[in-house]
């Protein structure tokens, strides 16, 4: 039975046959899971090693090929419900689903276990009424009424669960999660509630959209207006390393010798150009980016001012060479320093949390130059005067290496 061939009274059916058939086999294999914990005291044989045992999250994590946080809150789940032996059943036979029966574990081990069994009719009904949303509210509402501790420790437990996290997608943009506390939430909602409101009848953006405008403008202003703590002993700014090539439409060595003007973000809009790629560079070189983990738009770096460094990348400011002190500190670093981040291989720390460091001493008369210069995080710079690191440890493409030695042949 194909999909494509059935009425759309059919595909509906179907689809929430399926959705029912789910949620009543994940009660089936909950109500197993919990089972296969206690009787295995929270191991089960290891099928990949004879006679072994492994835990029971690491097992299940491999064959229902799920991540270990998942695999750990499917055993705490199962084990809950076996405390509501009432709602695993109503689970199991549709009336509920495995999401609603997730929810009300929450009152497992704070509510009298004998109060809490006799209540499972009653708290059947109400899921059998509300969304998990709903129900998830209504469980706080209990917890608040019969057991305020629980619901102090739940927020404690909240405002240790924080975080906000962000993730490159390679693809233009920046995806992120983020859990914060029901008070802190309120704040943020009281801002997007006024800051997000669609301006005028010409304004087609979704609400999402409005929201993500909003958090980025908010974010602006602080950067502006507000007085922020240094960043490696200057103002938090943003900066840019653009290879030259890149920012003045320069074609690559390849194209060059292939007489097509491709191989670089930007250097043709002719769609039918040949696509050339240079090997001979170092690889990335011609990647725009920030000096830290944040990469910023193609559009922001075309907004700014370019000034093109003799190492083969450029900065977006002014760049005034004898203007910089003997020594060299953390001011000019951001700007300079022709590395996005730390050089030294396997090393990610941002220029901001680095030390500048000469490659040739300024004691054997080493100069305060671009080309004798690099980023090293304080472990890696203490590595490098005990003699543990060379230029070989680093990621110093406008640096000639020294070149392995090749033996010689009789």
């Amino acid at each position: 039975m194909r999909p494509a061939s059935l009425p759309m009274e059919s595909l509906q059916e179907l689809v929430a046959r399926a959705s029912s058939l789910s949620d009543r086999l994940a009660g089936m294999a909950s109500r197993a899971l919990g089972e296969l914990q206690v009787r295995g005291g929270g191991s089960v044989p290891d099928p990949a090693v004879s006679g072994a045992a492994c835990p029971t999250p690491a097992w299940l994590r491999s064959v229902a090929k799920v991540t270990g946080t998942g695999a750990g809150l499917q055993v705490r789940t199962s084990m809950a419900l076996r405390e509501l032996p009432a709602v695993v059943d109503a689970v199991v036979d549709g009336t509920i689903t495995q999401q609603h029966g997730r929810v009300l574990t929450r009152l497992v081990g704070k509510i009298e276990p004998a109060a809490l069994r006799r209540s499972q009719p009653q708290l059947i009904e109400v899921a059998r009424r509300t969304d998990p949303d709903q129900l998830g509210q209504y469980v706080s509402h209990l917890l608040a009424t019969w057991c305020e501790p629980a619901l102090d420790a739940e927020e404690a437990s909240a405002e240790d669960r924080r975080f906000l996290q962000l993730r490159d997608t390679h693809r233009g943009s920046v995806r992120g999660s983020f859990e914060i506390p029901d008070a802190d939430a309120e704040v943020l909602r009281t801002v997007l509630a006024s800051l997000a409101r669609r301006d005028g009848s010409e304004d087609t953006r979704s609400a999402r959209q409005r929201n993500a405008d909003v958090l980025t403008d908010v974010f602006g202003v602080a950067l502006r207006h507000a007085d922020l703590p240094g960043t490696g002993g200057s103002r938090p700014r943003l900066t840019y390393v653009i290879p030259v090539a890149w920012a003045l439409r320069l074609p690559s060595a390849a194209a060059r010798a292939t007489g097509h003007n491709a191989g670089h973000l930007g250097n043709t809009t002719d769609p039918t150009a040949a696509f050339a790629i240079d090997l001979e560079r170092h690889p990335g070189a011609d990647c725009a980016s920030a000096p830290g983990p944040v990469r910023r738009p193609a559009r922001g770096s075309r907004r700014c001012c370019v000034t093109p460094r003799s190492s083969g990348s450029c900065s977006t400011s002014p760049v005034r060479s004898s203007a910089w002190p003997r020594s060299p500190t953390r001011s000019p670093l951001l700007s300079v320093v022709p590395s996005p981040a730390a050089t030294a291989k396997g090393c990610s720390r941002p220029p901001a949390f680095c030390d500048v460091h000469h490659l040739r001493a300024r004691a054997d008369g080493g100069p305060t130059t671009i080309d004798n210069l690099v980023l090293l995080c304080r472990r890696h710079h203490v590595m490098w005067h005990r003699q543990l690191l060379d230029l070989t440890d680093l990621r110093t493409p406008w640096i000639q290496l020294p070149q392995p030695r090749v033996p010689a042949h009789d």
